[in-house]
């Protein structure tokens, strides 16, 4: 059996409490919440749909259009963040 070093409990892997852990330890991983705003949601899928286009523009040879849509795509990518 393991020990707490800081309250000398015993706890065990089958233990549910912070799977396993005592709980003056720190969880392993942080969850960040989930970002539930809809102009978020709209914003990242345009984003992915330019970068959706320039990938196509590389697979045709247009460098030129796919170099514009991925730097818009970054662009959305900024707004992303303030949204």
């Amino acid at each position: 059996m393991t020990k707490c070093n800081i309250c000398r409990k015993e706890y065990t892997p089958d233990c549910d409490y912070k799977q396993g852990r005592c709980p003056h330890h720190p969880p392993m991983i942080e969850i960040q919440p989930k970002d539930t705003s809809r102009g978020h949601f709209y914003v990242s899928l345009a984003k992915s749909a330019l970068r959706i286009v320039a990938g196509g523009n590389l697979v045709l040879g247009n460098l030129w259009m796919a170099g514009t849509f991925l730097i818009l795509a970054e662009i959305l990518g900024i707004v992303e963040e303030l949204v």
